[in-house]
């Protein structure tokens, strides 16, 4: 046993044996080196590839926006009338573009072919711009017979179309790399797991080599540190690299997810499972970026088999057509809007699924705001046509306006019969409201200060209009503005003028009654008093040689002087009730009634009369015309008893709001204060309850009772004069009761 190990002791020490371990661990470094170099190597080519991708998408981009540009410049020169020569400058560098990204699509025959797609586009729309700028070389002659409107629109029509297909390969193309990268993605977290593993490999590697054979490890040790360097820049590039794209995942708002296909036992499609997401998915439907990887599609959005996404997806893995998509769902109790594009990929399918809800809440928006004008308009339209009015927008720097159909109307033509400018609507304008009307286009207000012109239009139907003008000044685009409306208001002042006519008629009248009363109340007055002065003459003389029937004659005459005296005054009176401008006081009518009493005390004593009143209220009124109206009142009352009965007079007053009040006049108050007059008298047929206030209006022969007939009358205006309301109610036989309705403020 000792002879054994001492055998193995001399095996180990011995040079050969350390020749042939140097050898052996020189062999497992050189193979341990090559793994980890390959490691490396495919590594670096993975994360070249990604941004091979990269660079391959923003060819894409470039080139998409030569194509707009073109179609830019385009609509430029057919609607700004450019004649610069930018299209073929874009042409040459869309062809740049077209050459650069063959060169980067080299090794894809699919994007091969979509770019060849694109070179015909471009060179269909070369053709367009050769045959444009033919166009713009046709003579005058040739011009004569060409829309140029027409075909210049066709032109620019063709070349959107051109450039919409370029936009739909583009997105087609971005599809695809957008599934490279998902793939490419993938084989570098399986590269970017095992280079570490190389790397640890090849440093455990060196470390036995160097306590097998530490002389020669330490003379080789500045290779294995350049090594080291070399692996650890190529991690820190990969790792960038991965950051780089995780940035880009994380700065897109949409989501693109990769799926594998889940397949029975008869090689059906059943499901999908998600081998990769985009973290907008968290954004989009709430769910954790996390929770959703490596679940079945339909486990976690049963909803798309029902609108028809599944089948969509099937039908793309199968048959490599790419498929479009949208949709409503309800993600957290919300319904949004998703558009998806599905494309084939080499082992499953990529989805790039982005949120359109924002912009189909717009649409909707968009499209209900237009419901809402055109019925507005359609409002105003007929408010302009009930109301009589038209609208108008002027714009004062170049005196164009914009008006409305009935603005044409009011001035006698049909809607859009003539452009409305400061110079042909001045034909309409009456030659002598032309200065009232050039102040309009002088105006120099301050924005939003309104300015009133009324002036005449002569039409050809309706002859000399008046219009009134109502405009206020604003800025529209830094231009100023005059914004409002015109009147037809003719009829007014018309009215207006009638109006005037009548009130010179009754100033005229209102002299003539001046006048009359003046004689009323001397001239007429003096012969009366005359009458009756000679009458008392005749019967101071003595009744000597008079016969008795002359002495009936003078107490007749005697009689009628008085009532014709007492009837002017009655006159006079009442013609001088809406002259009175005598302040209103605060009136006691308790005060009042008990002055009244006072004046009618030998009558009421006469008569037997009882007056009952309680707490009557205090108005606000003139005093002795309120006195003047209780008096014609309750003498009215006493007058009017029955034979052999005692008058009866019951004053009652109530506080009432206007809406409480039955009877139909103007209250312009909100609260009245009603008095009733109550009396046991001989009443009236209810048929002439308006008529006793008329003037001279009589029930009662004047042999039955004594009066004018105008004492109600006056008391009917007095009640006016402050803005009341007097009526009556009676029956033959049962008394009478006269209203009276006065504002209790």
């Amino acid at each position: 046993m000792s002879s054994t190990i001492t055998k193995l002791k001399a095996l180990i020490a011995s040079t050969k044996t350390y020749i042939v371990l140097l050898i052996m661990a020189v062999g497992l470094l050189l193979y341990t080196v090559a793994v980890g170099y390959q490691q490396v190597k495919r590594l670096h080519k993975t994360g070249g590839l990604v941004s091979h991708t990269l660079e391959v998408q923003r060819a894409i981009v470039e080139l998409s926006a030569k194509f707009l540009e073109v179609e830019s410049i385009q609509f430029k020169k057919y609607f700004e009338k450019d004649e610069s020569n930018l299209s073929s400058i874009v042409v040459t560098e869309l062809g740049q573009s077209l050459e650069r990204l063959k060169l980067l699509t080299a090794d894809n025959e699919a994007q091969q072919e979509k770019v060849k797609a694109l070179q015909q586009l471009r060179d269909k729309i070369i053709i367009e711009i050769d045959s444009s700028s033919l166009l713009d070389t046709v003579s005058v002659k040739d011009t004569a017979a060409i829309d140029f409107s027409s075909i210049g629109y066709k032109h620019v029509d063709r070349i959107s179309k051109i450039v919409a297909e370029s936009q739909v390969i583009k997105e087609r193309m971005l599809a695809e790399e957008n599934y490279l990268m998902v793939e490419r993605k993938e084989e570098y977290t399986s590269q970017s797991f095992l280079t570490p593993m190389s790397s640890l490999l090849v440093a455990l590697t060196a470390l036995g080599i160097f306590i097998i054979g530490f002389i020669s490890i330490y003379k080789q040790k500045g290779e294995i540190q350049d090594v080291n360097s070399q692996v650890y820049n190529q991690n820190k590039k990969l790792q960038e690299t991965e950051e780089f794209l995780k940035g880009v995942y994380k700065s897109s708002n949409n989501v693109i997810s990769h799926f594998e296909p889940l397949l029975d036992a008869d090689g059906v499609i059943t499901d999908f499972q998600f081998r990769y997401t985009s973290n907008a998915i968290e954004k989009v439907t709430g769910a954790e970026q996390d929770d959703i990887i490596g679940k079945s599609l339909l486990e976690m959005y049963p909803m798309v088999k029902e609108n028809g996404l599944f089948d969509l997806m099937k039908e793309c893995y199968l048959s490599g057509a790419s498929q479009e998509h949208e949709s409503v769902y309800r993600f957290e109790g919300q319904n949004k809007y998703i558009q998806n594009t599905v494309v084939k990929s080499a082992n499953g399918i990529t989805n790039t699924a982005w949120d359109t809800t924002k912009v189909k809440e717009g649409e909707k928006i968009l499209q209900k705001l237009n419901e809402e004008l055109s019925l507005q308009n359609t409002i105003f339209k007929e408010a302009e046509n009930v109301a009589g009015v038209g609208s108008f927008i002027w714009y004062l720097d170049n005196g164009s306006a914009t008006v409305s159909d009935n603005f044409y109307r009011i001035l006698g033509v049909e809607p859009d019969h003539f452009e409305v400018t400061f110079n042909s609507y001045k034909e309409f304008i009456h030659p002598e409201d032309i200065s009232i009307f050039e102040a309009l286009s002088c105006n120099k207000e301050e924005n939003g200060v309104s300015t009133v012109f009324t002036y005449r239009v002569q039409t050809k139907n309706k002859g000399v209009r008046y219009l009134d003008l109502k405009g206020r000044r604003i800025e529209i685009d830094d231009r100023p503005v005059s914004v409002g409306i015109v009147q037809d208001i003719t009829s007014r002042v018309e009215k207006d003028r009638q109006l005037i006519d009548s009130f010179e008629k009754l100033k005229i009248s209102n002299e003539e009654l001046e006048s009359f009363n003046r004689v009323a109340s001397h001239d007429l007055q003096e012969p009366l008093r005359k009458i009756q002065m000679f009458i008392s003459r005749i019967e101071d003389t003595g009744n000597k040689g008079i016969p008795d029937e002359v002495h009936g004659y003078f107490s007749k005459i005697k009689s009628a002087t008085f009532r014709m005296r007492e009837l002017i005054q009655n006159l006079l009176s009442y013609s001088r009730i809406d002259k009175i401008n005598s302040k209103f006081e605060n009136i006691a009518l308790d005060d009042v009634i008990t002055k009244v009493e006072d004046e009618l005390s030998q009558l009421i004593k006469d008569t037997g009369t009882i007056i009952s009143y309680d707490k009557l209220p205090v108005i606000n009124g003139i005093p002795f015309k309120i006195e003047q109206l209780c008096t014609n009142l309750i003498s009215n009352s006493i007058k009017y008893r029955k034979t052999n009965t005692s008058p009866i007079i019951d004053i009652t007053s109530v506080r009432l709001r206007n809406i409480e009040i039955p009877e139909n006049f103007a209250k312009n108050s909100e609260y009245y204060y009603k008095l009733s007059f109550t009396d046991n008298g001989i009443g009236f047929d209810p048929e002439f309850a308006s008529n006793i206030f008329e003037v001279f209006q009589r029930l009662h022969t004047k042999t039955e009772y004594s009066g004018t007939g105008i004492g109600l009358s006056i008391c009917k205006k007095i009640v006016e004069k402050h803005n009341g309301y007097i009526h009556a109610i009676g029956k033959k036989d049962e008394g009478s009761t006269f209203v009276i309705y006065l504002p209790s403020n």
